[in-house]
């Protein structure tokens, strides 16, 4: 296991509130920052149930394809690399399995234009123990013929993953280790003709699960579109009924890479929180008439008053607190196409 990380200093950010829809005061802490010399892009991030956090990172440096799975303590702002997934260069979507200790990692061989090499795709399973200074790859199920696989969500020992390129959604079996499409969709594919380049054809992106009014809701975005849904899914995991569109975000500017949709977590009001890669931690609420509203809470343009103490560097993912009262913020440390380290920032809602 490589040594531990630290960062000893905290930098505090208060948000006060103010239009847009917002809520009470939202506090940011910038909790840990990879080092240039290290600069890991930090592609999702998951709450465990002991309060750390597992990180997986979108381009691996190093000299061979064993990609390395980080886990930060946010209690003392290290991070640690607790085991590294074989045959893998870009790690994307974390879920949480039945049973203790065991969760699915996608990952890869990265190709061009953010793609996969095409079957180099594989769900890790991993197992990972309450305050475990290291963890242990148990199985590896590949996902034939996919060159993306972004978000991922379990429903048991199912899980779904988002097919960006394909704009579809995967579905496999831990158990039967056996994969197969779980429905297409167009609200799930890009938008090559409104935006160009491979960000166009990046449709999909960030899904979370929440369980609401009876029901499993998958929710979504749609990155070329700027789009904010949701879907109905059993207890198998197969979609039921129609895929809704929430929003279609709006920005000052053209949906491109610097706005776009990525990961996303809905709270216990029903209110999504969304990384933005426009340097913004983005809020939708939804009102009981089914309308909703957009606001910025942290990042240029927002509610927040002093937004100068910290500056979210391409804000890949969203995991929600224990206890429901924060989310963390995930970056992937781009500032001006250089890789300066990804953050991770506790932002109080």
């Amino acid at each position: 296991m490589k040594p531990s990380l630290t960062l000893f200093t905290l930098v505090p950010l208060v948000a006060a509130s103010g239009g847009g829809g917002g809520g009470g005061s939202h506090v940011a802490t910038e909790i840990f920052s990879f080092p240039p010399t290290n600069p890991v892009f930090i592609e999702n991030l998951f709450v465990l149930p002991d309060a750390r956090l597992l990180l997986t990172s979108f381009v691996h440096f190093g000299p061979d394809a064993n990609s390395p799975l980080h886990v930060l303590n946010p209690a003392t702002s290290s991070v640690s690399v607790v085991t590294t997934l074989p045959n893998s260069t870009s790690q994307t979507g974390i879920a949480k399995l039945s049973g203790a200790n065991r969760y699915a990692v996608t990952a890869g061989i990265l190709g061009d234009n953010f793609e996969f090499v095409n079957n180099t795709v594989n769900v890790y399973v991993v197992s990972l123990g309450w305050n475990a200074s290291s963890a242990t790859v148990v199985d590896t199920i590949p996902l034939p013929g996919a060159i993306s696989a972004n978000g991922l969500v379990a429903v048991g020992n199912v899980v779904l993953s988002a097919d960006s390129r394909e704009g579809r959604i995967l579905r496999v079996n831990t158990v039967t280790r056996t994969s197969s499409v779980a429905f297409a969709d167009p609200l799930l594919f890009g938008d090559p003709a409104n935006v160009g380049g491979s960000l166009g054809v990046t449709g999909v992106n960030g899904l979370f699960l929440k369980w609401h009014s009876g029901h499993r809701w998958v929710y979504f975005t749609n990155t070329a579109r700027g789009v904010y849904g949701r879907f109905k899914v059993n207890s198998l995991g197969y979609k039921v009924g129609s895929v809704e569109v929430l929003r279609t975000v709006t920005s000052a500017d053209p949906v491109g890479f610097t706005n776009s949709l990525d990961d996303l977590v809905v709270d216990g009001d029903g209110e999504g929180y969304i990384a933005w890669q426009d340097q913004s931690l983005l809020k939708v609420k939804r009102y009981s008439n089914g309308t909703t509203a957009q606001t910025v809470v942290l990042g240029p343009g927002g509610i927040a008053s002093g937004n100068a103490g910290i500056t979210l560097k391409t804000p890949t993912s969203v995991a929600l607190g224990l206890g429901g009262g924060h989310v963390y913020v995930g970056t992937g440390g781009a500032e001006a196409g250089n890789l300066t380290g990804g953050q991770v920032v506790k932002v109080t809602i």
